[in-house]
């Protein structure tokens, strides 16, 4: 029994932290924050905010070099000091008296975010799995929001209770013991010699032979597979982060603010399970139905919010919207493993990352200003359903053409992965 035991799991487990801690806790209290900080020293929430722009356009640079670092890199160093600086930087916002230190301290987090939260979950799933790798990198995924749903009630618990200078030490503190445990002692970045993924060995489908060469970032750029995933991540980070103008949304229409909580809510709800769902689905069923029926569940969700008019139809055009999101935090990851394979799978993921994260900050603001100059978020939500629509375009032809190219080697009896040109 023990000897069947792949350490695949033990990374999964890893990962499953590295979720409910770097998502959960790291970004989705970060707004927590911002009330009373701006009470604190009294200035307005834009100058408070401004340190998450800042944070932002860290990681956003950061991804340019970050996958090959990652590659060259030995991993545990990297996320110990990445982890580190995260967990240090928070405690020691406690002891800011003006919000420079905040800048300061942000922009370090953000270039150690995207080695620590965003590329590490699906780089190393993406080494150690062959086999159920879509199952597992939803289920790591989708608790992130199941992090958001812990860490939330307890910092604000420590900010309303306590103050905010001692939130930001209870959140360092997390940060330190639930991760350095397991970047030290724990992680590793993929099979070392003699080691196999998992599943490697049982794996006989077309799809997965000789996934662990691939193409090399150089080459990688040359496909047009590549701008239509980038294409992809670009449109659905810009739908992620209209997000948070969904509540002024529901108020703008004439609902409470508690509706716009709601349906916030039913959106983290939604998000989660359809993260948990799509892994397993892409693994077991026809791919492009997948995307299909996760695109329908994003239009239908965002077209929800601007024809529905009672608060229950609006809630439940929130969770389907909550389930579209599947398609960035899962199914990019996957199609991007899937079509590159894993020689230089964290480079190309990072930089095809990269161009979301520019997507997604300037989303809000891109909102806001359709907003000021209508007196509508309208015309951003209609939006939001076509770029569903073309981003699950893009995808579906990614996975054709990807099929296509691997039927063409195997009718020509190549062995390994082929390292010419995706066409």
């Amino acid at each position: 029994m023990f000897k069947r035991f792949h350490y695949a799991w033990v990374i999964f487990a890893c990962t499953c932290i590295i979720s409910l801690v770097g998502f959960g806790l790291v970004i989705n209290t970060a707004g927590l924050f911002f009330a009373p900080i701006s009470k604190s020293f009294g200035i307005g929430l834009g100058e408070v905010t401004l340190m998450q722009t800042f944070q932002g356009i860290a990681a956003m640079v950061t991804f340019l070099f970050a996958g090959k670092l990652m590659e060259k890199t030995n991993i545990k160093v990297l996320l110990t000091v990445s982890y580190s600086v995260i967990g240090l930087g928070l405690i020691s916002l406690s002891m800011a008296h003006s919000i420079i230190p905040f800048y300061i301290v942000k922009t370090l987090i953000g270039i150690a975010q995207p080695f620590a939260i965003v590329l590490s979950i699906p780089v190393l799933l993406g080494n150690w799995f062959e086999k159920k790798l879509g199952t597992v990198m939803g289920i790591a995924l989708g608790i992130s929001a199941i992090g958001g749903s812990i860490f939330n009630p307890i910092i604000s618990m420590v900010i309303t209770n306590a103050n905010w200078r001692v939130g930001f030490i209870v959140s360092g503190a997390i940060v330190l013991i639930l991760t350095l445990p397991i970047t030290l002692f724990l992680i590793k970045y993929k099979p070392e010699k003699g080691q196999q993924p998992y599943g490697y060995e049982t794996t006989k489908n077309v799809e997965n032979k000789g996934v662990d060469f691939g193409l090399s970032i150089k080459q990688a750029l040359k496909t047009p597979l590549f701008y239509l995933l980038a294409f992809a991540d670009t449109a659905l980070n810009f739908i992620s982060g209209f997000v948070q103008n969904i509540s002024g949304h529901i108020v703008n229409v004439g609902h409470s603010l508690t509706t716009g909580a709601s349906v916030i809510s039913a959106v983290m709800l939604g998000a989660a399970i359809g993260k948990i769902l799509i892994g397993y689905l892409l693994d077991k069923f026809n791919q492009s139905f997948i995307i299909i029926m996760y695109m329908i569940f994003g239009a239908l969700g965002w077209g929800g919010l601007v024809v529905a008019t009672s608060g229950t139809a609006l809630v439940a055009s929130g969770f389907l919207l909550g389930l579209g999101q599947a398609m960035l935090l899962v199914s990019l990851p996957y199609f991007t493993r899937k079509t590159f394979g894993s020689k230089s799978y964290s480079s190309i993921y990072s930089i095809i990352t990269m161009f979301g994260a520019f997507s997604g900050a300037i989303s809000i603001s891109i909102g806001g200003a359709i907003f000021d100059a209508t007196q509508s978020y309208a015309y951003p939500i209609w939006a939001n359903v076509g770029l569903y629509i073309v981003s699950a375009i893009a995808i579906i032809m990614t996975i054709n053409i990807t099929r296509k190219a691997i039927n063409r080697r195997e009718l020509n009896n190549e062995n390994g992965y082929s390292n010419k040109k995706l066409s």
